[in-house]
């Protein structure tokens, strides 16, 4: 047996000694943040060798409000290594291109979660790979994103509704004042299993769409409509009485929405606004009142 018991003869370890798949990679390098690992990345030849190693199989990348001078030659690096991200957090990245975004998504096409909100400086065209190439999409959130289209939106719905697609059971697209109700209503017809879904701040939004989420949505859970000048009692009357598993009703800003038909969902939803007692006394007591909103 051999004898370690000075100092002399016992075996110097390191970090790189322990076993890289099964231990590193596994269990190590996924606690560290993305400037941990480029610290580290930094120190040597074979500390380079581990972190792009371990970046082969990272699942999630979150860059958000990170505008620092050199981060996009980072998310280069990223781009380059990462081939497993399933969630990817870009929000509030000025630096992001299209021909960034499209390096990364076509490189990691399993990705499930994508936030692109407040990404100034991306087009439709950085969406591309995202729309052909990512079927396992699962949530994409693209508030404040002037630049997204009707096109887009259509595309979206073609490609994520085919064969072979996961389908999307999470939509943000709040102020997106481009979008109009036919290009919403469509996705929402072949969205199904739709759960969450943020429309704040859309002209395009009525009560007409409400109804439409209602018909086509049936699994949604969580609704934000904060600001939709146009929707209608007669639209949230027909969300409760279609969308039986609503937990969340974001409606504030919204004038055409009142006590009438919020007093159907309280209790079991959550709404963000408080009771109108005013509003609820106004109501006459024996009115069918989904049956009436629901009359076209």
């Amino acid at each position: 047996m051999a004898d370690y018991g000075t100092d002399d003869t016992a075996p110097e370890l390191t970090l790189f000694d322990i076993a890289w798949e099964d231990v590193l990679f596994a269990k190590v390098l996924p606690l560290l943040s993305l400037a941990d690992l480029f610290n580290l990345r930094c120190c040597s030849r074979l500390s380079k060798q581990l972190v792009d190693g371990g970046l082969r199989s990272r699942r999630i990348v979150n860059l958000s409000g990170n505008n620092s001078r050199s981060v996009h030659r980072a998310f280069r690096v990223l781009s380059r290594k990462c081939r497993n991200v399933r969630t990817v957090n870009l929000a509030k990245c000025s630096w992001l291109s299209d021909g960034l975004l499209a390096e990364f998504l076509r490189a990691n096409t399993k990705i499930r979660r994508v936030n692109l909100s407040d990404c100034v400086n991306v087009t439709p065209v950085g969406l591309q790979p995202i729309i052909i190439e990512c079927k396992q999409l699962q949530e994409l959130k693209l508030a404040r994103c002037s630049w997204l289209t009707i096109g887009a939106i259509e595309a979206l719905t073609l490609h994520h509704s085919a064969p072979g697609a996961h389908g999307i059971v999470e939509l943000d697209i709040s102020h997106c004042v481009g979008l109009n109700e036919r290009c919403i209503s469509i996705f929402l017809l072949n969205m199904r299993q739709l759960r969450t879904l943020a429309v704040a701040y859309i002209p395009a939004v009525t009560g007409n769409l409400l109804y439409s989420i209602a018909k086509n949505a049936k699994a949604m859970r969580h609704l934000n409509i904060i600001g939709c000048q146009l929707t209608t009692d007669r639209g949230v009357g027909a969300l409760s009485l279609y969308c039986t598993g609503l937990e969340s009703l974001m409606v504030r800003d919204c004038p055409g929405i009142t006590e009438r038909s919020l007093s159907l969902l309280r209790g079991r939803v959550f709404i963000d606004r408080p009771r109108n007692f005013q509003q609820q006394m106004n109501v006459a007591p024996n009115v069918a009142l989904p049956r009436l909103y629901l009359q076209v």
